[in-house]
């Protein structure tokens, strides 16, 4: 027989070794909905927060049921080195425009020995590479959209490198910076990674891969080819997956986040009603651009041109991007305080604007606030 106790008598607090006891007035807030001080292996959890998260994810990427999805610690960084380590034969290839696909395809990827890499970098004056990858290497790591720059892989070239894969090639895609947001073409892809922090709104340090039955059985393969380390094994991953689970504790407020955003998504017409609704926020930033006489577009072809971060250039040699954010700063508004920021890898005169889904839900009233406030601050500062 069960031992029956007087709950009114039951201590509040959590006595689990982790995840473990938070500050007790964060109970109070919507926080709590993640459950964020049980452990990640409870069924409730699995049931309700990732099971429920990888089914809307399932759901709105169009993922065919064979294809393993996976919640993976650490960000796209992670994710990027857990791709190249447990995938790579002896050949690599790729493109290389921006900080991103760089890092991934040159920097991460000179790690590996006994790999020869034929990635395809942008020259002087350009922003996308001329030459296409190598369709014959053993692994072709693509970038659809590059978050520093704010270029594109348009979709017919996507479709148009898995088309032309050898039969022992796998394609990855680092989507960190459109998934959720753009209607990439249907799996055409072995490895989709993203993180969780741009188009679902949800916290960095958490990461979703995905792997098509060609890419886990890759994993055999190169068990015996190289050493992973354990945090990187993507066959544990996969195992730990196949129950809704992480091989590591994961970080179950950004899984609850992305399940959130995912639903709502989903609701309100999935990845093509997301789509349109980025391409709205960016329509907007391009019109406004185009009538001004003191900023321009950075990325003029548009089949190039992200539409998810929109890259803009200022043309007035008056102005400056730090100008510019120190204004929006001195506004004392949270959402404002970090500007609207080039990245190191752009030019110095840039400046990238989210067109994200969630940055303005029911349409551009948010944009027309923020082309407002720049054309305030550019007319204040050229009477300086």
């Amino acid at each position: 027989m069960k031992p029956i106790l007087d709950i009114s008598l039951l201590p509040t607090s959590t006595f689990a070794c982790g995840p473990a006891q938070a500050l007790p007035a964060l109970r109070q807030t919507p926080l709590a909905d993640t459950l964020f001080e049980r452990s990640h292996r409870a069924p409730d959890i699995v049931r309700e927060i990732y099971a429920n998260a990888a089914k809307e994810l399932r759901r709105l990427l169009d993922l065919p049921p064979d294809y393993t999805l996976c919640f993976f610690p650490g960000g796209a960084n992670a994710a990027m080195d857990a791709v190249l380590w447990n995938l790579t034969k002896d050949t690599l290839s790729g493109l290389a425009f921006g900080e991103f696909s760089n890092r991934w395809a040159q920097t991460m990827a000179s790690r590996l020995s006994g790999v020869k890499n034929t990635v395809r970098f942008t020259k002087p004056g350009e922003l996308f590479p001329a030459e296409e990858p190598d369709p014959n290497a053993s692994l072709v790591v693509l970038t659809p959209n590059e978050t520093s720059t704010g270029v594109q892989i348009p979709n017919d070239y996507l479709t148009r490198v898995w088309q032309k894969r050898g039969p022992d090639t796998l394609v990855a895609w680092d989507a960190t910076s459109c998934a959720g947001g753009r209607n990439l073409p249907g799996n055409s892809f072995d490895v989709l990674l993203f993180s969780l922090q741009k188009c679902f709104g949800a916290m960095g340090g958490t990461s979703v891969l995905v792997l098509s039955p060609r890419a886990k059985e890759r994993l055999k393969q190169n068990a015996a080819r190289r050493a992973v380390p354990y945090f990187l094994d993507l066959s544990l991953a996969v195992k730990h997956a196949e129950n809704f689970q992480t091989v590591n504790t994961p970080n179950t407020t950004a899984i609850w986040l992305c399940y959130q955003a995912a639903s709502w998504m989903n609701k309100h017409g999935g990845i093509n009603a997301m789509d349109k609704l980025c391409r709205q926020h960016a329509a907007w930033l391009i019109d406004w651009a185009n009538k001004t006489d003191f900023i321009t577009l950075f990325v003029k072809e548009e089949k190039f041109r992200s539409y998810t971060t929109l890259t803009l250039a200022l043309t007035d040699p008056q102005l400056t991007p730090a100008a510019i954010n120190s204004a929006l700063a001195d506004t004392g508004l949270a959402n404002l305080q970090d500007g609207l920021k080039s990245h190191p890898y752009a030019p110095a005169n840039t400046l990238r604007v989210a067109c994200f889904p969630f940055v303005d839900i029911n349409g551009i009233e948010e944009y027309k606030k923020l082309t407002a406030a720049l054309d305030e601050i550019v007319r204040q500062l050229r009477k300086k």
